[in-house]
């Protein structure tokens, strides 16, 4: 038998679930109903993935007297789950299972909170398939690569920063990062970002891993931060912040710092549609510093991506902007 890895992804890796269930479904959905103590779910007549609430792998029965039965199995390779996306998912199916391979690695909260959502291992579940076409061996190489990467982020050193908060973490897309956030400032913001992988996705090789580091301030999205530049010549108190920023820390430093000087991206929320607006208004050539997030977050610049074989130097840089940034708000 070959053991080299060829789902090598976590879409490819559910699809490839989604495949076998539609070819041998029998003792999987035994399992299943064993695990929810119920008799049958009834007939299976549709499998599909991403349906509804973006849930991994849909399966949906027919239960009789025209009556419809969903049962969803939510992959996870990063053990990273939250209450708001189990309680998304949960409301959307009749039966929810989350699909593991370890049970030991998920958090307290799912059976304490959502009793009703089952767990199952991915060795178990590839047993119900005879002959699987996709291995542990497959899965293994998803998760390794994320565990690699996250140790390497976690052992990374940010001289300067002792007093501020640094955490592990997943983007929305599910990609390794760390976060960041000052101690308070005067004007009761703090400067945040993060270091993180790069794009979408985990490419499928290591080496093909790219880094990039955010450095904000905090913008709470209301009408005092965000609004139509044309009606008024008020300078938000971000904008100020980004200032200090580019005069103290990044002018002439922009490429030891590998900062992005491309132009920011229009945000689609009602508020921060005004971000790049007011950032070409007031930061003219410097406008490539209102990068970032207007949900709450952080509004700031961006570095280039870098391959993990600079990651030392990333978070050399990431330590020295922040810090110096911070000391320069305190002056």
């Amino acid at each position: 038998m070959l053991n080299s890895p060829i789902f090598t992804t976590e879409p490819m890796a559910t699809r490839a679930l989604a495949a076998e269930i539609r070819h041998h479904h029998g003792d999987l959905v035994r399992l299943l109903q064993q695990r929810r103590g119920v008799p049958s779910f009834g007939t299976l007549v549709g499998v599909s993935c991403e349906a509804a609430e973006h849930i991994d792998v849909e399966l949906e029965f027919d239960a009789g007297d025209g009556e419809t039965c969903l049962v969803g199995i939510e992959a996870k390779f990063d053990h990273e789950l939250t209450r708001e996306q189990i309680r998304r998912e949960a409301a959307a199916m009749d039966h929810l299972f989350v699909l593991v391979a370890q049970v030991d690695a998920v958090p307290a909260w799912l059976t304490t909170d959502f009793p009703n959502v089952g767990v199952i291992t991915w060795a178990e579940t590839l047993r119900c398939f005879p002959d699987s076409r996709i291995a542990l061996q497959d899965i293994a190489s998803i998760r390794l690569l994320k565990a690699a990467v996250e140790a390497r982020l976690n052992a990374l050193r940010f001289d300067g920063l002792e007093e501020w908060s640094i955490r592990t973490a997943r983007g929305g897309s599910g990609m390794p990062s760390l976060i960041f956030q000052s101690p308070m400032l005067a004007d009761a913001r703090t400067i945040r970002g993060q270091l993180e992988v790069a794009g979408r996705r985990m490419p499928d090789r290591t080496e093909d891993v790219r880094f990039t580091s955010h450095f904000g301030i905090s913008v709470p999205e209301d009408a005092q931060n965000y609004f139509d530049p044309e009606s008024s010549d008020v300078v938000p108190e971000w904008i100020e912040h980004l200032r200090v920023l580019q005069r103290e820390v990044l002018s002439g430093e922009e490429d030891r710092y590998r900062i992005s000087t491309r132009a920011p991206g229009v945000s689609a929320r009602e508020l921060g549609r005004w971000k790049t607006a007011l950032a070409v208004k007031h930061l003219g050539d410097d406008v490539h510093l209102a990068k970032g997030y207007t949900d709450g977050w952080a509004i700031g610049p961006k570095t280039h991506a870098v391959p993990i074989g600079e990651l030392d130097e990333l978070a050399w840089i990431t330590a020295e902007v922040f810090r110096r940034w911070f000391e320069a708000e305190r002056a």
